[in-house]
């Protein structure tokens, strides 16, 4: 996974914390969890630990919308920034036309997006964004979307992320 190496990941909504400890897995530097609920955090504490992830990990408790604010006063970036929120709740669109988001990815970041397939597609691109790649499985979709100023062959290998 050569566009994981090395890469800085926020993991929004982090449940189990699957999506960034398999970023880790593959060879991403760090990874954020952001999650409001204590019981999924013990539980990404303890996938962590399992792991032997914790000297690279970090947990955080809070509103993902609060922390990515918090990030971007503390000019903090990632690389890669995983969105798997509660479906048909909006916080898709909420997050995703928020300012902080292209103050707290880095030139090169992806933002991907799970959430429920919508016959409409993928959800509009934050400003200064466009969708990259846009893929439905089952009842679910996953839409990345990058940097209208990145290049297209800079991820090149973003599809052997999906």
């Amino acid at each position: 996974m050569p566009y994981l190496q090395s890469a800085a990941v926020l993991d929004l909504f982090a449940g189990t914390g699957a999506l960034g400890i398999e970023a880790l897995s593959r060879g991403a530097s760090a990874a954020v969890f952001v999650e409001v609920d204590p019981k999924a955090m013990d539980l990404i504490q303890e996938n962590i630990e399992s792991l032997g992830q914790l000297g690279c990990s970090e947990i955080v408790r809070g509103d993902a919308l609060q922390v990515l604010r918090r990030f971007e006063r503390e000019k903090r970036q990632f690389d890669l920034l995983f969105l798997d929120p509660p479906y048909d709740r909006g916080f898709e669109e909420k997050i995703l036309q928020s300012p902080e988001i292209s103050k707290v990815l880095s030139p090169i970041g992806l933002v991907c997006v799970e959430s429920r397939y919508r016959k409409e597609g993928a959800f509009p691109a934050p400003l200064g964004f466009h969708v990259k790649r846009h893929e439905r499985y089952g009842d679910s979709q996953l839409t990345f979307y990058a940097r209208d100023s990145v290049e297209n062959g800079s991820q090149e290998n973003i599809k052997d992320m999906a």
